[in-house]
């Protein structure tokens, strides 16, 4: 994941849009995102910077559409977050999921589902008939922040902003989420206890913890609260890249949970993730806009 510090001051986030320092002596909440970080597999390189910018990952489970449970034949979930200094030629931070729900008589009806930056849509396919989704980004740029690796992101942006505590012996940040979510503040727990000893070429013993096991927040009034567990490299088994995943979310909205999702695989690996925006979307939020 990462060689052991042996400068004062090393950069995190070179390829997030946000930069944060830590000083050899740091602070409770820097000591808390340094090691979140690194056990998530974000820290790369002998300056340990930031390298997670896209990363795609599959699953089966449960979902609440329009009221109604739907059994995920399949679930693919594609994420960019921004990148330091990047000219980017479409929205960020995105995201696509892709799944289907099993219907009666064996058939099977697809969603796809797509964010980017104040943009949000739905496609019959990846890239096709795209129709708008307005109502719904915020919504679903939520998604993108709650990830583990969005959290920590989110909670470096924050700054000072971002707060340290204990409850339950367990270290928690609170911190808001970056624009135009800036008014949700979330509350993420971690569970500090060491899951993972890893033994360097130096013969150096190094200790991983801090895994995001629990996060909440407020979301149009109601609870929203999502739950971490079985953190894994999902990649295929001659690809691993040693960035870390939950094996099983569990997202809990006004005490009825809206997804249980198992993962099984995933590319973490820097993919191609990209959500240009149609340009009947454009037009028509131009439109509604326009009234």
């Amino acid at each position: 994941m990462h060689v052991k510090v042996v400068v004062a001051v090393f950069a995190f986030g070179v390829v997030s849009p946000f930069q944060f320092t830590f000083a050899q002596e740091r602070s409770e909440v820097e000591n808390i995102l340094y090691k979140a970080a690194d056990t998530l597999g974000m820290l790369r390189t002998s300056r340990e910077v930031d390298r997670v910018a896209t990363m795609i990952y599959s699953g089966v489970g449960t979902m609440i559409i329009d009221g109604q449970t739907c059994t995920m034949t399949d679930y693919r979930a594609s994420v960019r977050y921004p990148i330091l200094n990047a000219n980017h030629t479409f929205p960020v931070p995105g995201m696509r999921v892709d799944f289907s729900c099993a219907t009666a008589n064996e058939g099977v009806e697809r969603y796809v589902q797509v964010v980017a930056g104040d943009f949000a849509w739905n496609e019959t396919e990846p890239g096709i008939n795209a129709t708008p989704a307005f109502e719904t980004v915020l919504e679903r740029l939520l998604q993108v922040w709650m990830l583990p690796q969005g959290l920590v992101k989110a909670a470096i942006a924050a700054g000072p902003r971002t707060t340290a505590s204990v409850e339950a012996e367990n270290p928690v940040l609170t911190f808001p989420l970056p624009a135009p979510l800036n008014d949700i503040v979330v509350k993420a727990t971690l569970d500090s206890d060491v899951f993972l000893y890893h033994t360097m070429p130096t013969g150096l013993r190094r200790e991983f913890s801090h895994r995001i096991t629990r996060v909440e927040t407020l979301f149009n009034g109601d609870i929203f609260e999502v739950v971490y567990s079985d953190y894994q490299d999902w990649n295929e088994a001659d690809y691993k890249s040693d960035v870390l995943l939950p094996g099983r979310i569990v997202q809990i909205y006004a005490g009825s949970t809206i997804l249980d999702l198992t993962l099984v695989q995933s590319n973490t690996y820097n993919p191609y993730v990209v959500m240009p925006v149609p340009e009947n979307i454009f037009e028509e939020e131009g439109n509604a806009s326009g009234r």
